[in-house]
């Protein structure tokens, strides 16, 4: 049984949004760990996507409310649902999503 050592594999990992893959969930999901930075475009997904904040704090704006995201909490962004990631410091993040999931991006307005 594989044993992963997430903050460790995120050592090597200084670049903005540039996800690493952290392993594959049975053939439809996958974990990734990335690190955020600034704001991001408003988007959804047609499946769930959930996020940890592993250090920082990451915002996100989902149908018009703001969660704040802090170390050690999760959320869950269900599918369909407009989200806007944005982050004024560094956050670094474990994401679970489906595999090849297809982002929708929001136009602005």
């Amino acid at each position: 049984m594989p044993k992963y050592s997430v903050l460790r594999m995120a050592r090597g990992l200084t670049e903005v949004f540039r996800p690493v893959v952290v392993t594959a969930i049975d053939e439809d999901y996958h974990a990734f760990i990335v690190r955020y930075s600034g704001d991001y475009i408003a988007h959804s997904h047609k499946k769930d996507e959930f996020i940890t904040i592993l250090e920082g704090e990451l915002i996100v704006d989902v149908e018009g409310k703001s969660h704040s995201v802090r170390q050690g909490e999760s959320i869950l962004i269900p599918a369909g649902a407009t989200h806007k990631p944005r982050c004024l410091n560094m956050a670094l993040a474990l994401v679970v999503e489906r595999k090849g999931l297809q982002t929708q991006m929001t136009p602005r307005v």
